[in-house]
């Protein structure tokens, strides 16, 4: 595995100012309170998304905003997260404060949740923000392209997931 780097601290601004943002929504027949148990769960997010190959919360239960966790992706890189936004079944967002993929200044990532149709369905919007350094800004629309091709699969998986 690479040598873990330091990445910048962000607030949720970052979310509006990163150079690569990517949008994914999510409509899902359950509660918001099984949406954010599987938010502060660790195998199901290797289910929906599959660049996630191991995830290791580095703090006590329950978790919240501060909560820390490290998240084994594919390819042998690796990123150590912060949750600097936690509040329950309304928004979870995190920022990674290190990590093993070269060229990226900062990263984070913003889950804001919705009731709708009378709190039998929820809506999850997932903004992956990321400030992206060198020669890799030169590809930022393909890149988005992809991320968000990607995204809705993912959260198609999700769904189901949350469905069952």
């Amino acid at each position: 595995m690479s040598t873990f780097k330091p990445l910048k601290p962000v607030t949720e601004e970052f979310f509006k100012t990163a150079n690569l943002r990517a949008i994914a929504v999510m409509e899902a027949d359950c509660t918001p309170e099984k949406l954010m148990e599987t938010l502060a769960g660790d195998v199901v997010w290797t289910q929906w998304a599959p660049a996630l190959k191991k995830v290791e919360w580095t703090s006590p239960k329950p978790y919240g905003q501060g909560a820390k966790r490290t998240v084994h992706l594919a390819g042998g890189q690796a990123v150590k997260e912060n949750f600097f936004i936690w509040k329950d079944k309304e928004q979870v967002a995190f920022y990674v404060e290190e990590g093993t993929i070269s060229g990226i200044e900062s990263f984070a990532e913003n889950y804001i949740i919705e009731q709708i149709n009378g709190g039998r369905t929820v809506r999850m919007t997932w903004t992956v923000a990321i400030q992206v350094t060198g020669i890799g800004a030169l590809f930022i629309p393909v890149s988005r392209f992809f991320m968000e091709v990607f995204f809705k699969r993912w959260l198609g998986n999700y769904k189901r997931i949350l469905e069952s």
